[in-house]
């Protein structure tokens, strides 16, 4: 990928990394280059619905090959003030259509997305405000160790990017 564009941050569930690596390279590229777009906002998928028991609302999708096969899954943040600021694309899930089985895994991560984050927030009730504001305001980074872990390989990893920090006036 090439620069990320200013402000938009880039996270990924783990296991779809896993599923991107195991996807075929043409595939796999240009799901690549879909992401690099759309941190720069210049593609948009169309929204995903309740299909049944499977609950992908909020989620978008893109078309990975020309026979329409293969499916990357992800979902925008947007700014809680203007709905209309992108602040970050997440990455779902990446594979085949056949069976739904791409929709199936993206749900059940949702899902359990959802469940963690309704657990996180139970425990912050508990913390004093100072403690909520603290957790509210930390952005994660991959440390240097990790980094350097990563150049090591030689083999080009996805980068987490958080949007720049707010400069002090």
């Amino acid at each position: 990928m090439t620069d990320i564009w200013p402000g938009v941050a880039f996270s990924a569930h783990p296991e779809s990394l896993g599923d991107l690596l195991a996807a075929p390279a043409d595939v796999r590229d240009l799901a690549l280059e879909y992401l690099d777009r759309l941190l720069r906002a210049e593609i948009r998928g169309p929204l995903l619905d309740q299909q049944g028991e499977r609950d992908l609302r909020g989620a978008r999708k893109l078309y990975l090959d020309e026979a329409l096969d293969f499916r990357l899954v992800y979902t925008e943040q947007r700014a809680p003030h203007n709905p209309r600021r992108l602040t970050g694309i997440h990455l779902v899930a990446v594979g085949e259509r056949r069976n739904v089985a791409v929709y199936k895994t993206a749900a059940l991560r949702m899902q359990q997305e959802r469940q963690r984050q309704s657990a996180v927030q139970e425990v912050r009730r508990g913390m004093p405000a100072r403690f909520q504001a603290a957790l509210a305001s930390s952005v994660s980074r991959p440390s240097p160790a990790a980094q350097t872990a990563a150049a090591d390989t030689g083999v080009p990893t996805p980068v987490v990017a958080a949007p720049p920090a707010a400069q002090r006036r």
